[in-house]
């Protein structure tokens, strides 16, 4: 072999390494690059899997506290609705003294406890009929009292509240929730 061809196998061997040296690099760039995006498909799931989770958990305390919100706004006018019946159940209580009131009186009368009634508060219109039935007592008209009676002992040692306006109020945790029902059936 001579010079010529020597140099001419070596070129080649040169140029068939260069080439396949620049084939093996293109080879682990393709590689490198099949590597780095599947790494960012990876990164972009994985984000994408935290965001679709902190914006759910997000959405859910936003819908607590819409909720939460919710059920203070109804419970404040719940509360102002049951005000605003008692008050008017209040105001309505003046009819029950139209049709049989003598009758009605007599009853809380004697739902009395037996004892020696000295004071005897009532309406002003019922000073007459508070009379008849406690004849040894002395009668208060009061304005303030729309119905029944308020009677005490001698030195109020004992005295009970049997008005229309205290039944209401005791009777009122048991009236609500049926007016509150019925309002809403009727909603």
């Amino acid at each position: 072999m001579g010079y010529a061809e020597l140099i001419e196998a070596l070129r080649r061997e040169g140029e068939e390494k260069v080439s396949g040296i620049r084939s093996d690099a293109e080879a682990e760039a393709d590689r490198l690059q099949g590597d780095v995006a599947a790494a960012i498909g990876r990164l972009k799931a994985e984000y994408a899997e935290r965001r679709a989770l902190l914006e759910a958990a997000r959405a859910r305390e936003i819908l607590a506290d819409a909720g939460r919100r919710g059920a203070s706004v109804r419970l404040v006018a719940e509360i102002a609705l049951a005000d605003r019946l008692f008050r008017l159940a209040c105001s309505s209580l003046h009819l029950l003294r139209v049709e049989g009131y003598d009758g009605l009186f007599a009853g809380l009368a004697r739902e009395l406890p037996p004892g020696r009634w000295r004071r005897v508060t009532v309406n002003p219109a019922d000073v007459a009929l508070a009379a008849s039935h406690f004849p040894d007592a002395e009668i208060v008209p009061d304005p303030a009292v729309v119905g029944g009676m308020e009677v005490s002992e001698e030195g109020g040692g004992i005295s009970v509240v049997n008005t229309l306006e205290k039944r209401m109020e005791r009777a009122w945790p048991e009236l609500l929730p049926e007016l509150l029902r019925d309002i809403y059936r009727e909603l």
